[in-house]
C-alpha cells in the first residue's frame, strides 16, 4: 500500500515550485510574448498576484475544515453525490493537464534530442519513470523534490548568468508591450500558470496544519513568480521580439547560445538533464493528485493497483494531439486562458456553499 506520510514546509514548497516553474522551459514564454509583447516579464507577476488572491479562498476553506482535504470538504459541503461530481471534474482536469504537459515535453525532446525516435517510444520511457515515482509515494516525491530543487536552481541561474553577454537592454522596449490594459487583463487570466499550487488542497492532511499550508502556498507562488519573471526577462533581453515568439523552448535556445571561450560552450545537454528531472516531478505531482482524488471518489484504500491504469490513461490522452503545433496553439493555450476556472473555482464554490449552509469541520480535527 502506498502511504502519503507527512512532510514539512521545505519539501512542500520545493515540490510546488518545481511543478509551477518547469512550464517556463516549454512553449509558454513564447505564447505569452505573442499576446503581450515585451511586457511578458512583469505580466507574469500580475498572474502570480491573482493566483495568490485565489489561493486565499482555498486557505480559508482549509482553515474552516482542518485536517481535511478538498475532496472530503466537498463531500461535507455538497453531499456525497455533489462532492463526487466536483471531485471527478477536478480529477479529469488534473490528468488532462498532466497529459498536455507531458506531450509538450516529449515533443520538445523529439525536436532537439531524439529526432529519429518515435513519439510513442519517448512516451513509454517517460511513463515508466512516472510509474516509479508514483510508487515511491507522496512523502518520497516531496523529499526528492527538496533534493533536486537545489540542482535545478543552480542550473537555471547558471544558464541565466552565462547568457548575460547576450543581453541587449533595448530589446525590452516598448516597456508596456501591447498596452498596459491588455497586459493586466492577460496577466489575470493567465493566473492558471500558477494553478498547480492548488494541489495543496489535495495533499492537505500530509502537511503540518493550516499555518504551514498558508506559508507553503503563498511562498511557493511568490518564489515561482520571481523565477518565472526572471526567465521571461532573460528571454526578452536575449532574443529579438520577433524571434522569441517562434521559439519552441526559449530556455533551451538560450542555453545553446552560451559561448564563454573555446572550452565552455554548448551547455544545453546539462540543461536537458536537469529539465528531465523537473518535468518528472511536475507530471508525477499532477498525476498523483489525480490518483488521490480518484481513489477518494471510489473508496479505494490501496493506490498501487490504480497507478498503472492511470499512467496508461495518461499515455492514451497524450496521443490525442496531432503535433506540437496543435499542443501549443490549442491545448496549452486553452489551459492557460481558461485553466484558472478548474484550478481555483472549486475552492471558491465550496467556501461560499460552506458559509451559506453553515458547514464547518469537526472541533476535534482542529
Amino acid at each position: 500500500m502506498i502511504r502519503e506520510g507527512n512532510f514539512g514546509y521545505h519539501e512542500a514548497i520545493s515540490m510546488i515550485i518545481i511543478t509551477i516553474t518547469i512550464k517556463a522551459f516549454f512553449s509558454s514564454p513564447s505564447a505569452a510574448i505573442k499576446v503581450v509583447g515585451t511586457a511578458s516579464w512583469y505580466m507574469t507577476l500580475i498572474s502570480a498576484t491573482t493566483a495568490a488572491g485565489f489561493f486565499m479562498f482555498q486557505y480559508i476553506l482549509l482553515k474552516r475544515f482542518p485536517n481535511m482535504n478538498i475532496m472530503e470538504i466537498a463531500d461535507r459541503v455538497l453531499g456525497k453525490i455533489g462532492g463526487s461530481i466536483l471531485s471527478f471534474l477536478s480529477f479529469t482536469f488534473f490528468i488532462v493537464t498532466a497529459s498536455i504537459d507531458m506531450r509538450e515535453f516529449v515533443e520538445v525532446m523529439k525536436i532537439f534530442v531524439l529526432p529519429e525516435s518515435p513519439i510513442s517510444f519517448i512516451m513509454v520511457i517517460f511513463a515508466l519513470s512516472v510509474v516509479f515515482l508514483c510508487f515511491m509515494g507522496l512523502e518520497n516525491i516531496a523529499r526528492f523534490s527538496k533534493f533536486i530543487i537545489y540542482i535545478l536552481a543552480a542550473g537555471f541561474f547558471g544558464v541565466v548568468l552565462m547568457s548575460v553577454p547576450n543581453f541587449k537592454t533595448y530589446r525590452i522596449f516598448p516597456i508596456l508591450g501591447y498596452g498596459l490594459n491588455k497586459t493586466i487583463v492577460t496577466g489575470m487570466v493567465r493566473s492558471s500558470f500558477y494553478g498547480a499550487a492548488t494541489v495543496i488542497g489535495v495533499f492537505a492532511p500530509s502537511l503540518q496544519g493550516t499555518k504551514e499550508i498558508k506559508k507553503i502556498g503563498f511562498t511557493s507562488i511568490f518564489i515561482s513568480g520571481i523565477i518565472t519573471s526572471l526567465s521571461l526577462l532573460a528571454f526578452s533581453l536575449t532574443f529579438p521580439y520577433a524571434t522569441s515568439q517562434e521559439l519552441v523552448s526559449p530556455m533551451y535556445a538560450m542555453a545553446s547560445m552560451v559561448n564563454l571561450g573555446t572550452f565552455f560552450q554548448r551547455i544545453e545537454p546539462i540543461f536537458l538533464f536537469l529539465w528531465n528531472f523537473g518535468t518528472f516531478v511536475e507530471i508525477t505531482v499532477l498525476l498523483y493528485a489525480a490518483i488521490m482524488i480518484y481513489c477518494h471518489i471510489f473508496h479505494i484504500s490501496d493506490k498501487r493497483p490504480v497507478v498503472l491504469p492511470m499512467v496508461i490513461t495518461l499515455y492514451g490522452i497524450n496521443l490525442i494531439p496531432e503535433s506540437l503545433a496543435k499542443v501549443a496553439t490549442i491545448w496549452v493555450h486553452a489551459l492557460r486562458m481558461w485553466g484558472w476556472i478548474p484550478y481555483f473555482m472549486p475552492s471558491v464554490i465550496l467556501l461560499i456553499a460552506a458559509l451559506i449552509r453553515g458547514k464547518k469541520g469537526d472541533a476535534n480535527n482542529a
